[in-house]
Formats: C-alpha cells, structure tokens, sequence
C-alpha cells in the first residue's frame, strides 16, 4: 500500500522569512549553530535568573516582578524562535552564507 501525497507546503511563508531575516540581522553569529543558540538564550535569561534570586537579599518586590518578567520574556523568545531556526535549517536556508561565498556564486 502507497501512501498519497498532498500539496508540497513551503519550507517557510514569507513572513516566517522576514522574521529569519530580522533575527539574522539582530544576532548575526550567535544564532547560528544550536549551540549558539542555547548559549544566547541563558545569556538573555541570566538578567531574570539573578533578579529573582537576588529578592530574598534585597527584599524587593519589584526586583522580583522585573526579575519574572525578564526570565519569562526570555523563556517566551526561544519557544517562538527556535522553532523557526529548526525549519530554516532543514531547509537549508539557515545558517545564512557568507558574503565571500554569496559573491562568488553570482560572478
């Protein structure tokens, strides 16, 4: 027995495009490997991680409100991204080349 195959989707819209290109942009190398990727993703979470383990020092609630909020915001940043990394990678458009290599393929 055969399966049938539907409609081939493309690997990502144009709007999943812009936003690969957008985060190119903004974090150029650091987004390029899975390494990269986890490592950016504790940087941006250390600031909330210390906040909120700072509060019992400090005493501070707003501490501890910014501190959730920043940890939360970073936690929010890799569910919403990392899935679009992986997509972009399977179809080999991610990681970007180069732009030695980009003009040489146009010459």
């Amino acid at each position: 027995m055969t399966a049938v195959a539907g409609p081939v989707t493309p690997a990502l819209s144009p709007a999943e495009r812009a936003s690969l290109q957008r985060l190119g942009r903004l974090f150029r190398n650091a987004a390029e490997s899975p390494r990269r990727r986890r490592l950016l993703f504790l940087a941006l979470a250390a600031p909330g991680f210390a906040g909120v383990f700072a509060t019992p020092l400090h005493r501070s609630l707003t501490l501890l409100v910014l501190g959730a909020g920043l940890f939360t915001a970073a936690i929010l940043f890799r569910a919403r991204t990392e899935p679009l990394f992986v997509r972009a990678e399977s179809a080999a458009l991610w990681p970007p080349l180069p732009k030695e290599i980009r003009r040489d393929e146009n010459a």
